[in-house]
């Protein structure tokens, strides 16, 4: 490896260098970059909400389906999206930010009109598996970009409001395609209905795409790795800044993701309490979620507790809860800290879900129901994972940040694919006053859990300040 004139010494103050003006100096285009970094939230959250209302007419279309069936259908994108998680974070850090947000989106487009062309429940379940092999790894690669791009303030308030994203596309999905399509046709039970739904994900992914080939490389990775030519480009170009004290010069100092046991690096003893604190709050608010929040329009439906209007209705109520939890979680990430939202919302889910139970139990109003759901929501969406992801990434370095990403979500669509392909069996079986009855007790033991080894992402010293020594 040759270094040109600059010795080792020099080389790793310039990376520093560059390290301290990206986490001390607010961009200005902040905005823009997040929404592209984290546009594979968007399309998850696009696909999920619309397919939330097409799951009874995807079962409809199919009624010869059993209950595993239908369950491991609902569940493919879950399971595609795990194993992506874990396999996309680790290629973040290996091939790059950017390659990763590309291929992604390309191979998003592609396996969703497979899927909405799927001729049988089979068929649609492989394209959905690859289909969310994509979406888990973008989501890895999102967060691990935004928190090198941002100053370290910045990104603890932007990487919250991830969020947001996902409740405020339901109300999108609301308004441009579930309710035009119930006055088109006086039915959520159209064969139609998620098949368009896929086709208008892929034009979704395919917009993303063509707005990310403007998007640049991370710069504390391309600094990590020795490239300093490149990372000052960069910062030129998002920040205004010119570095003429550092090294102009790209040497391959480091070479990250080496080999298959790199995946599993940010598993070791000095870490234990932040990958337990994160991990569990991912996979109980993914848990909670996936049995409970995904199927709730489900229920209202099979249960006869609403029409398909009201069904509509109702769902736009909590689901507008979400939204002001989303913005509001933001608002407090600076003020009160991450674990005291984490502690708040797992316990305010928790209550809401015991209160739930007894509404099912004792058969109490629609408007009862609209209540504690509402509530449960504004709980849910400042609750562990939240703050979850935001911790996960805060609490890792350049050089391991898409495999700690790729992890941390992987808990998040390990208990997706748990909830969303046990939850017709639980409410077949268990009731759905037991089964949220369940879920509350967990969300109440993680609040207490939080409570006990959570700490606050804003006074975690960033890993970014000792790395370049490593």
């Amino acid at each position: 490896m040759s270094q040109g004139n600059y010795s080792r010494e020099e080389i790793e103050r310039g990376i520093a260098r560059i390290y301290e003006i990206v986490l001390n100096t607010k961009n200005i285009t902040a905005r823009y970059i997040v929404i592209l970094a984290l546009a594979s939230l968007w399309v998850d959250a696009y696909d999920f909400a619309a397919f939330t209302f097409a799951t009874a007419a995807f079962k409809n279309t199919f009624p010869w389906m059993s209950t595993w069936l239908f369950g491991l259908a609902v569940a493919a994108v879950q399971i595609g999206a795990t194993v992506g998680a874990v396999v996309g974070g680790w290629l973040t850090d290996r091939i790059g930010r950017r390659n990763m947000f590309i291929l992604n989106m390309i191979l998003f487009t592609v396996m969703a009109v497979g899927a909405g062309l799927a001729p049988d429940p089979y068929t649609f379940t492989v394209f959905r598996i690859l289909l969310g092999f994509a979406l888990g790894a973008d989501t890895a690669t999102g967060f691990a970009y935004i928190f090198e791009y941002l100053e370290k303030q910045q990104r603890l308030v932007w990487s919250n409001l991830w969020q947001l994203q996902w409740y405020l596309m339901y109300e999108v999905v609301i308004f441009i395609f579930v309710l035009p399509f119930y006055l088109i046709t006086y039915s959520l039970l159209h064969p139609w209905f998620w098949r368009i739904i896929m086709f208008g994900g892929a034009v979704f992914a395919f917009i993303i795409l063509m707005l990310r080939a403007r998007i640049p490389e991370s710069v504390l990775w391309e600094a990590y790795r020795g490239r300093l030519a490149t990372a000052k480009r960069i910062l030129k170009r998002t920040h205004g800044i010119d570095l003429p004290d550092v090294p102009d010069i790209d040497v391959e100092l480091r070479r990250p993701a080496r080999g298959l046991r790199s995946a599993f690096k940010i598993f070791r003893r000095n870490k234990w309490r932040e990958l337990v604190y994160c991990f569990n709050g991912n996979f109980e608010q993914g848990f909670e979620f996936y049995t409970f929040g995904f199927y709730m329009p489900y229920i209202l439906l099979t249960m006869h507790l609403a029409g398909s209007l009201a069904t509509i209705e109702a769902s736009a109520i909590f689901y507008g809860m979400g939204v002001i939890a989303g913005v509001l979680t933001a608002y407090l990430t600076p003020r009160i800290g991450t674990k005291s939202q984490y502690v708040i919302g797992a316990a305010l889910a928790g209550i809401t879900l015991l209160g739930l139970a007894f509404t099912f139990l004792y058969h109490w109003p629609l408007w009862l129901f609209v209540l504690f759901a509402s509530a449960f929501y504004f709980g849910h969406v400042i609750v562990p994972a939240s703050q979850g992801m935001t911790s996960i990434n805060a609490a890792f370095g350049a050089s391991e940040r898409g495999t700690a990403a790729g992890w941390g979500y992987f808990w998040v669509k390990l208990a997706a694919v748990v909830g969303s392909f046990i939850a017709p069996t639980w409410l077949a079986v268990l009731g759905a006053p037991k089964m949220t009855e369940i879920l509350g007790i967990y969300a109440l033991a993680t609040a207490i859990l939080g409570l006990a080894i959570g700490f606050d992402a804003r006074k975690y010293k960033p890993p970014e300040t000792e790395e370049v020594a490593v």
